[in-house]
């Protein structure tokens, strides 16, 4: 839906949107007998149902865990009296996967498409003033598609959009810019509907702005006559000189907002805006250039979930997913198999993003055929839905379709749909994902425009085949990997390097996209035990667990992607060290021009501040550049010296450290043993990069654990019924701690050890665990209360690798302990007690660790992102202080350019959640790069 918006001075009225969002009426229908029941009808008693989160899904309640079917949803709401005579119209955003709707006892229609939104127009069906709207939604979540999870619900939002009866439905935006001349022609097609019982005569005012600038505005240039229930196309083509054009980029992403006006009659009816960008995409032979440059890129795809809200997508996991992708200097992918929300686009559009978004088929799917209605109104809706966006470059017809002994008519339809997918679209590509391109050499990737090619051995063998099949065309690996990689983030194997490095080499290879961002959950069993998942239903594809806890393979990723070869800290002398930086070749990938890159370095005390910062700016790097030396100097007394690669918008791309003191020793938790291991859980130092354990048994042997980078180590294959004393020491380039306590030891014991508490995770009225599971767990036990020690209430958990406990008090901080039920053993000891903060009635709290960096043009800001923040606040004291909203919210460093925040005095920072309610500000110290 178009931001509302309309232009100062003007009658115009925007279009008004009343959220429907909030505890909704749910029960399940297991015996399909809801019909016959009434829940559609508008009297029916629901007071004895279940009440859940709308937008939301239902596998993330306990009770509904895994539960697949029918269920049923009920909400009431008021008519307002400035609807009359207005067009009101109930919007869903997304149902997965089936529904069916009623309005006070009337079938508005039903939605087979899960992940796109439909409408249904209701002013002739709402209540009269003084009387209640209800709403009732059948959903079935039975359809399954691949190896995710079948989350059920209205996932989406839910609301009305109240306009005109005679409206701007949308403004299509097509940019074509001239990179010879720098000018840019841009055409706007403007839909409008008249709804009046009576004719009448319209036209459309458009206005283009960039940074809140107008840099264009244009009359409407023609009148129409708009018969009563229909709709006219008004097309305007402006032309804009080379010095208002700026174009988008994944690494500059310009964003420009068109204004549309509609007048009715000659009067201002009613206006909508929306954005778009200028940008060039073309396949050139067997290579990409986007406005002109050529480029090699790399990605990630994601399965758009997590374990505690499923596949909502609440603001906050759509931003904390695309700042991590980011940071990964992830630039193109077709990210997700499912549609992705509208929210999720607009943000790929202002950070930056090259996407392909898709069709949803996969592998043997009876919708594989030219002839079938679904696919084809499925790839309409998706274009009409994504066609402003500039992150989208193609759109895909399908993933993994081509395999012609599954589906005969796999070469009709992709021909047929990328034919269609061009006509609706001609400035996008249009391509299908292949993973039979290398064993047919009739595969329908001869229809796409780029051989988009899905592997998971054999990379550079198949791909020569593949090349071979396909000369003449780029080939991207719109899915790479090898095997699942394991849950916990220490144990984590994956090699990028071994696996892609050596395919860099192939001219015609555009680049790769790794599988997959994160875990995600799944009960797929396959016949290949290295791709089955695990007890805990995390499919452990990612470089990121199912809670976005990064593993040892997330840093691998993130210096591979890196678009630099060399990125070292030396130190010249004291207070003296130089940054060497190198980008990469021509010839390889990833390959792009950096421009605007900037190198942050943060000096941090013993126990983890910041004493001393600084940015250095980066001068323009071409792929192929020589290296860099870039000069440091502080006069602080630290203990670890950090350099962090900025890219533009202000991610963290690579890090390196140099540590001077050796870490504070981490503090102890807790001490847990089993029959031969022992576990000890602490809290890590914070100038460490990894901790490490040592336990001496009784003849000195001396047993020593990796060096982990999570929050507990474990040793195993110890001797049963044995005294052991432990070392435990945290680790850093400078060396080793202190002992973390001395004289600690521990025997093993018959016990069994608890779960591993992986993450958790607060909300107003209840909170999540995330938690490891083992093949011998029958259940699990919880015991939580208000205070520490204090447990009010305990019961039985049945799911695997995440459960929601209802609060016993909104708002407060809620204590917890959690065991296994182990089969045909002792249940384990209970883990350690963990704090979970709920969020209060005053928002989110401000984030840890901030301060900001001066620089000539603005501030760095620097923090520990805080989970459901969806951007912060950052004000300078005084009346009419500068205020300004940061766009990133899990970026480590946020960049703002803002002269006057710079040159302000008494900075506070403040965090902004998922509700758009502002938390409570902390002041926001600036430092320098001097000691003080």
């Amino acid at each position: 839906m178009p931001h509302a918006a309309y232009p100062q001075g003007t009658a115009a009225r925007a279009t008004e949107v009343v959220d429907l969002h909030g505890k909704w009426a749910f029960t399940i229908d297991p015996y399909r007998a809801g019909v016959d029941a009434g829940f559609w009808t508008a009297r029916y008693d629901d007071t004895s149902w279940d009440k859940i989160d709308v937008p939301g899904v239902w596998d993330t309640y306990d009770r509904y865990h895994d539960y697949t079917g029918d269920a049923w949803y009920r909400f009431a709401f008021d008519t307002d009296r400035s609807w009359d005579g207005q067009n009101v119209r109930l919007v869903f955003d997304s149902i997965y996967h089936d529904s069916e709707i009623w309005l006070n006892g009337r079938k508005l229609g039903e939605n087979n498409l899960g992940w796109i939104p439909f409408s249904f127009d209701v002013d002739e069906h709402l209540a009269p003033r003084g009387h209640k709207n209800v709403v009732a939604v059948r959903v079935s979540n039975r359809f399954n598609r691949g190896a995710v999870w079948n989350w059920g619900g209205i996932r989406r939002p839910v609301y009305l959009e109240v306009a005109p009866q005679t409206r701007i439905e949308k403004v299509y935006v097509t940019p074509m810019p001239d990179l010879q001349t720098g000018r840019a022609t841009v055409a706007f097609r403007t839909a409008v509907t008249n709804d009046r019982p009576q004719s009448v005569s319209a036209g459309v005012d458009l206005q283009i702005l960039r940074e809140g600038a107008v840099v264009h505005r244009v009359a409407a240039t023609s009148l129409a006559s708009i018969a009563s229930g229909n709709t006219a196309n008004f097309n305007q083509t402006i032309e804009l000189p080379k010095e208002l054009v700026a174009l988008w980029h994944f690494n500059d992403p310009n964003l420009y907002t068109i204004e549309a006006t509609l007048r009715v009659n000659g009067t201002p009816a009613h206006s909508v805006s929306d954005r778009f960008g200028i940008r060039k995409v073309e396949v050139r032979g067997e290579a990409l250039y986007l406005n002109g440059e050529k480029v090699r890129l790399v990605g990630l795809n994601m399965v758009p979930e997590d374990r505690f809200s499923g596949n909502a997508l609440p603001l906050s996991r759509i931003k904390e997913d695309v700042d991590l992708l980011k940071s990964m200097s992830a630039n193109f992918a077709r990210l997700s198999g499912p549609v992705l929300p509208k929210e999720y686009v607009s943000y790929l559009d202002e950070v930056g993003f090259l996407l392909v978004e898709e069709v949803g088929l996969w592998g043997k799917d009876r919708l594989v055929d030219p002839d079938h209605p679904l696919p084809r109104k499925w790839l309409e809706r998706l274009i009409d839905d994504h066609y402003n966006h500039p992150s989208v470059i193609a759109w895909s017809v399908g993933n993994e379709i081509g395999d012609l002994t599954k589906n005969p008519k796999a070469n009709e339809y992709v021909k047929a749909a990328t034919e269609y997918a061009r006509e609706l679209d001609p400035t996008r590509l249009a391509v299908y994902i292949s993973f039979s391109a290398d064993f047919q050499d009739n595969d329908p990737a001869q229809y796409s425009d780029i051989v988009m090619f899905n592997k998971y051995k054999d990379h550079a063998e198949r791909l020569e085949v593949v090349h071979k099949y396909h000369e003449g065309k780029p080939i991207f690996f719109s899915e790479i990997g090898m095997s699942l990689d394991s849950e916990d983030p220490n144990l984590s194997f994956i090699d990028p390097s071994a696996m892609m490095a050596d395919l860099r080499k192939f001219p015609y290879l555009i680049g790769t996209s790794y599988f997959a961002f994160s875990d995600y959950r799944s009960n797929w069993i396959d016949s290949k035990p290295t791709w089955t998942t695990p007890l805990s239903e995390n499919r452990t594809w990612g470089v990121l667990t199912a809670y976005r806890k990064p593993k040892r393979a997330f840093y691998d990723i993130q210096r591979f992607y890196a678009p630099v070869e060399t990125f070292e800290l030396d130190e010249n002398g004291v207070g003296s060290y130089t940054a060497r930086i190198k980008p990469r070749g021509r010839d390889t990938f990833p390959s792009y021009s950096m421009a605007d890159y900037r190198l942050a370095w943060v000096a941090k005390d013993i126990e983890g501040k910041a004493v001393s910062a600084g940015i250095v700016p980066i001068p323009e790097l071409d792929p192929g550049a020589p290296q860099i030396e870039l000069p440091i100097r502080t006069t602080a007394n630290f203990a670890r010296l950090s350099l962090n690669l900025l890219d533009p918008s202000g991610y963290r791309v690579h890090s390196t450290n140099k540590d001077v003191v050796a870490p504070l020793p981490p503090k102890v938790r807790a001490v847990h043993t089993s029959v031969d291991t022992i576990r000890v859980t602490f809290e890590p130092s914070p100038t460490a990069a990894e901790h490490q354990l040592i336990a001496i048994a009784p003849d000195g042997t001396r047993h020593e654990s990796p060096p982990t980078i999570n929050d507990f180590v474990e040793i195993a294959k110890l001797s049963p019924e044995t005294m052991y004393r432990l070392e435990l020491r945290a680790l850093n380039g400078a060396g080793s701690s202190a002992l973390a306590q001395v004289g600690l030891e521990a025997s093993t014991s018959p016990d069994e050890l608890p779960p591993v508490i992986w993450d958790t995770f607060g909300r107003k009225d209840a909170f999540h665990i995330g938690f490891s599971s083992d093949i011998r767990d029958f259940r699990y036990e919880i015991r939580y209360g208000v205070a520490p020690g204090n447990y009010l209430r305990s019961h039985l958990i049945e799911t695997h690798g995440a459960t929601r406990v209802p609060a016993i008090k909104p708002g407060a901080d809620h204590y917890f302990q959690l065991r296994r039920l182990v089969r045909g053993s002792v249940d384990s000891e209970w883990t350690a007690e963990r704090k979970v903060a709920l969020e209060g009635d005053a928002g989110l709290p401000p984030p840890a660790n901030a301060f900001a960096i001066r620089y000539d043009g603005g501030i760095v800001v620097a923090f520990d992102p805080l989970p459901g923040a969806t951007s912060y606040v950052i004000r300078a004291r005084g009346k009419g202080g500068v205020s300004v909203k940061t766009r990133l919210a899990y970026s480590p460093f946020v960049t703002i350019e803002n002269v006057e925040l710079r040159n302000a005095s008494g900075l506070t920072i403040a965090t902004v959640d998922n509700e758009g309610k502002l938390g409570v500000a902390a002041p926001l110290p600036i430092v320098g790069a001097r000691a003080d």
